[in-house]
């Protein structure tokens, strides 16, 4: 597997930036995870969207999902095919129910701790609850060899240490530096990105969900306190997993 970084702020994009965005890719077969506002020209500029196997969203903030509704033009002009989407179910949010208006595509009701499969491709697919204020998942991706964890946005939720356990690569929600994090607040810092994968054993760490009012610098200097080799995501970034 691979995973190419589309697009890594929250809940706005920095000057030139994206917000949450990714690519993962397994042979042939290609899946997204998120696709907020300025991730669909980073998508395209490396495939035809029309073309992914599926497109995964953790949750419906905008942040995350803004760019599912210019999808839905392209969709409409260039798809042969209705596309894949899970999510979880939020019914108040307004993206949502313009996809359920859209006749090129498919929705799935993601629930937590459900396994699905991706049609023609190795990806086996476990969500697990986030603790957002929205209905939201993360996601454990694997194509029966290697596994990637995809925490989307939460702060500290029972289970969160087994569900990143002995990932690859954990692509982790650290949007706080430790003086600005709190407990009601709805990400994880930086510096708990990095506990989580040495307590979970995962072989590499890329932080991502960055706040253009936090200086990145911080947030990695705080990480690699404890992890060494932890790495801040950024646009056109790529990981062998």
């Amino acid at each position: 597997m691979k995973l190419t970084i589309l697009g890594m702020n929250g809940p706005f994009p920095a000057p030139g930036g994206a917000t949450s965005g990714y690519l993962v890719t397994c042979g042939s077969a290609a899946i997204a995870l998120d696709l907020g506002s300025g991730c669909l020209a980073q998508l395209t500029a490396r495939t035809a969207p029309e073309s992914l196997n599926a497109l995964l969203l953790t949750h419906w903030h905008y942040d995350h999902c803004a760019d599912v509704l210019p999808l839905i033009y392209r969709l409409e002009a260039c798809a042969q095919q209705p596309l894949h989407l899970y999510a979880p179910v939020d019914e108040a949010s307004p993206v949502r129910q313009a996809v359920q208006q859209c006749t090129k595509i498919i929705l799935h009701n993601v629930e937590a701790h459900t396994e699905f499969r991706i049609a023609n491709s190795e990806f086996r697919i476990t969500p697990s609850p986030a603790r957002h204020p929205v209905p939201a998942v993360m996601y454990r991706i694997t194509d029966g060899t290697k596994t990637l964890c995809y925490t989307g946005d939460t702060n500290t939720v029972d289970g969160l240490t087994d569900f990143a356990r002995d990932a690859d690569l954990l692509l982790a929600d650290g949007l706080f530096p430790t003086a600005a994090w709190a407990e009601g607040k709805p990400h994880l810092s930086a510096a708990h990105c990095a506990q989580l994968s040495l307590d979970a054993g995962a072989k590499k760490l890329v932080i991502t969900h960055l706040n253009p009012l936090f200086d990145t610098e911080t947030l990695l200097r705080e990480a690699r306190a404890i992890r060494i080799d932890s790495r801040i995501a950024r646009i056109g970034d790529q990981y062998d997993i």
